[in-house]
């Protein structure tokens, strides 16, 4: 990554589904992903709010934890269209919102590094996990991006979270 990066930090719990996402880029950036324990709750939903109020996507789980349905703003998806089969083994893409390409590699030097890539194969993030004191406080990853564009921002974490699941508890 050659341009001005920017670094995002993953807080909170440790879990893709159920974290906070601080940061800046041109402006203060703040996610928080909120998925209820599963108790008596038949249907699992993942909110995403931004800025700490409101809400820019929902992951909506079909029973047993498997994919369901994606909403990023007004749009709505399966799931799976977040992780389409990729350019190898160890890539998942995504179709953006204005219909470029995307894809998370998953490193195979360490599974739990993901590096994401546009066409034709640049890549504009990588996301890499660790547990140390940052500036904002105990993070337990960092995901450091070279573009400003907010729908695809959201898109971006939305296809890591579910990757990160996947590769962690599988579907």
């Amino acid at each position: 990554m050659s341009a001005t990066t920017y670094d995002l930090f993953f807080t909170g719990r440790d879990d893709p589904r159920c974290c906070v996402v601080i940061g800046e880029d041109t402006k203060p950036i703040y996610f928080c992903f909120e998925t209820p324990e599963r108790g008596l709750i038949p249907n699992i939903r993942t909110t995403v709010y931004r800025n700490n109020k409101d809400v820019c996507a929902r992951l909506e789980w079909s029973p047993g934890n498997h994919l369901g349905s994606a909403t990023i703003g007004s749009r709505q998806m399966p799931m799976s269209h977040l992780v389409l089969p990729g350019s190898s083994n160890n890539a998942r893409a995504f179709i953006s919102a204005d219909g470029r390409r995307f894809e998370w590699r998953q490193r195979p030097d360490n599974p739990t590094s993901y590096d994401l890539f546009s066409a034709p194969n640049r890549q504009i993030a990588a996301f890499r996990r660790y547990s140390q004191p940052t500036v904002v406080g105990p993070s337990h990853g960092l995901l450091q991006y070279t573009f400003i564009h907010d729908v695809l921002l959201v898109e971006a974490l939305l296809a890591l979270c579910l990757n990160r699941w996947i590769d962690t508890h599988g579907v």
